[in-house]
């Protein structure tokens, strides 16, 4: 039913005029008592408090708000009160403390700029609040109760209302719901404990504290559990209808030891005319999970699996995730395929899509197969593998044509690192250690990449509602630090009008002969943008490719279980103008919602790895070690172990003075430069935990 509120507001929208005083609509209104002009200015007032409307006190008169006079933004807030907003623009603002007015970290908030600054801003209204649940240690001191955030972005301790505390006791790590904000921003929030999760030193518990303050959960719904049990773990005959069987083809999976949700199976046939027939055989998800129904509700929320060390947060219950969609070793199961027929250079000539049926001859790892590449292999185990041994060296050659012709187009190969934790039998971190990443890693990686790109060409030729992978060019201002920075270390950059993939790739090349390659791959993975989900092809920069899409893991990821449902429509002739809108609102939505999701997850994997690394950090402080500059600020210089643990030396510690560059990210004097890919050697000297912050004290320079 309209109110007057909303009625008022409709009058006003369509005054000719931008200014309106209240005696205009008075007599717009054509009021005559003193009640209903009340009313009138009373709504104004409650207009106005919504940031609906302005008063502009010195001309007495009103006028509707315009885009230039608030905006919307997340509140990044800050322990000592002041915080910044967070513009999709990446104009970030600051807030000082005075001007927060209630706000607190993560909240949506609408904001007006202060004036007379070019950078300052001031919260008028909270639109939504962001943290309703908070992480943290349990401190009950004189009966006085308050968890203190584990978040050092929430600025306050949380209050814990009589009763409310589900009997946990003082130091142990609790899940704090939010049940009242104050009005002063002097006061604490209140809220009561809904999960004891431990105290902090007994097992597990760190990694739980990390999943409960991302929002992880390994639980789901009882609606979605219930439906998901009740899925056959067998196939049946209906399930086969319209399929191709390739049960008797040569098809198995290449995946990590530890790997339970085995969504890619690969086959091949080299031809005698040089060709590679590529058969791409991915986890048909969507014939379990269909759209709008519980699991499919769940799974768009979630959006994508969470992997932190040594726990998974699916998300597809375990009976999909790990059973009947997983492509096991000797059981049938159910996939949409990409067979593809490449040439010698590499270029897909053609390629059937369509859904099928398969039985995995072998669960693949990476290990075995790198083994039988590099022929050290023992005897029984390669008897073991006997019938795929040429298969896979047919899938050597094809995967080194494929990655020389992404090469040549200016593919932007980073050199990253991936780690694992060792553990001792208490569960408590003991080493920390570099992921090998071998050539069957990255077979596997190329022939998902011709796959994904494959399946995006074909809807974008098709003009299919799609769900893209895309990653657009590097900013022009930071890109020209980096230009500037490369030119400065006698890298030979190409000058162009617009920078191009192989201009950066070749300038990576070039440093890799230098001793400031770490520093050109550190500097140029910053500049990089995120890659994200949309449903506009705009190309993919980092991987040189023009159309590209995530179609591989639908077990794992929301926008490939689109994609699939997508393709299988298309490919069945039922894309009717109505599916053909519904799934324009679903990839829109989809691709929004996923690239929310996988930065969270993103930021969750991160702080996981960083609070296993502050563990390991305290069982070695004291100790001396080699590392590699991996930040310079004015405040100090960040430092990296072979083993990707980093800590922080301050300036203070460093002994002498010096002047800051950020133009050749360094710290320097007359006698001696600290720049960022410098070798030194570093001693561990103090862990925070809370903080996640590691500080390290200068050696010696190597």
């Amino acid at each position: 039913m309209e109110t007057f509120k909303d009625k008022l507001l409709q009058i006003l929208k369509n005054i000719n005029s931008e200014y309106f005083t209240v005696k205009q609509l008075y007599g717009i209104l054509q009021t005559h008592s003193t009640a209903e002009r009340k009313a009138i200015t009373d709504t104004l007032s409650e207009l106005e408090k919504d940031c609906e409307v302005i008063f502009d006190a010195r001309n007495h008169r009103y006028r509707l708000v315009n885009e230039r006079d608030y905006g919307k933004a997340e509140f990044q807030g800050n322990a000592r009160g002041f915080g910044f907003l967070i513009r999709q623009d990446g104009e970030d603002l600051f807030v000082s403390a005075s001007k927060t007015h209630g706000a607190f970290h993560k909240d949506t908030v609408l904001y007006r700029r202060v004036k007379g600054t070019a950078d300052e801003a001031e919260i008028v209204k909270i639109i939504s609040r962001g943290m309703t649940h908070v992480v943290g240690t349990y401190d009950k001191t004189n009966n006085a109760r308050f968890v203190l955030p584990d978040d050092q972005h929430f600025a306050s301790d949380i209050y814990i209302q009589p009763k409310r505390d589900m009997g946990a006791k003082n130091g142990q790590k609790v899940v704090a719901r939010i049940t009242v904000y104050p009005n002063d921003a002097r006061n604490s929030p209140e809220g009561e404990i809904v999960e004891v999760l431990g105290f902090p030193n007994e097992l597990n518990v760190d990694m739980l504290s990390v999943a409960r303050s991302f929002g992880l959960s390994q639980d789901f719904p009882h609606e979605v559990q219930v439906r998901a049990e009740a899925i056959p773990q067998t196939l049946g005959a209906k399930d086969l209808e319209g399929r191709r069987d390739l049960r008797n083809c040569r098809i198995f999976t290449i995946d990590g030891e530890d790997a339970k949700d085995l969504d890619d199976a690969v086959s091949v046939t080299a031809h005698p005319d040089g060709t590679f027939t590529l058969g791409v055989h991915i986890a048909d998800v969507s014939h379990y999970v269909k759209p709008g129904d519980d699991i499919d509700k769940e799974a768009f929320n979630r959006a994508t699996s969470v992997y932190l060390p040594e726990t998974v947060f699916p998300m597809l219950p375990r009976e999909l995730s790990n059973g009947i969609c997983s492509l096991y070793e000797k059981v049938d199961r159910l996939t949409l395929s990409c067979e593809m027929t490449i040439n010698a250079k590499g270029s897909v000539t053609g390629y059937d899509i369509f859904p099928s049926v398969i039985n995995s001859c072998h669960r693949m790892t990476y290990t075995a197969v790198q083994a039988i590449f590099d022929g050290t292999m023992v005897d029984e185990e390669q008897d073991k593998y006997s019938d795929i041994v040429d298969d896979l060296f047919a899938m050597k050659r094809l995967a080194e044509i494929l990655q020389r012709k992404r090469d040549k187009r200016g593919n932007i190969e980073f050199d990253t690192k991936e780690v694992y934790f060792v553990h001792d039998a208490k569960g408590r971190v003991v080493d920390v250690k570099l992921l090998e990443n071998s050539f069957s890693h990255q077979l596997i990686e190329e022939f998902m990449i011709v796959a994904n790109e494959t399946v995006a060409e074909y809807a974008e030729t098709c003009c299919y509602p799609f769900v893209y992978r895309v990653h657009e060019k590097p900013q022009e201002d930071k890109l020209s630090v980096l230009l500037a920075l490369m030119r400065g270390l006698g890298i030979n950059v190409k000058r162009s009008q617009e920078i191009h993939n192989s201009v950066l790739q070749d300038a990576l090349i070039q440093a890799k002969s230098t001793p400031y390659f770490n520093l050109v791959n550190d500097v140029m993975l910053r500049t990089m943008q995120k890659a994200k989900y949309s449903d506009v092809n705009t190309g993919h920069f980092g991987l040189a490719s023009r159309c590209y899409c995530h179609f591989t893991s639908p077990i794992r990821r929301y926008p490939d279980l689109i994609v699939h449902r997508v393709l299988k429509t298309a490919i069945s002739g039922k894309l009717t103008d109505k599916a053909f809108r519904a799934y324009e609102d679903m990839c829109y939505d989809a691709a929004k919602q996923s690239s929310i999701r996988e930065k969270i997850a993103d930021e969750a994997e991160r702080k996981a790895c960083d609070v296993k690394k502050c563990a390991y950090a305290e069982r070695v402080i004291g100790k001396t070690f080699p590392a590699l500059i991996s930040g310079v600020t004015e405040r100090g210089i960040y430092a990296e172990l072979p083993n990707t643990v980093e800590g922080f030396i301050s300036v203070d510690k460093l002994g002498v003075q010096l002047t800051y560059n950020p133009q050749q990210f360094c710290l320097y004097n007359d006698a001696v430069k600290f720049a960022l890919g410098d070798s030194i050697t570093i001693r561990v000297e103090s862990v925070n935990r809370q903080a996640c912050k590691i500080d390290f004290s200068l050696a010696t320079i190597s």
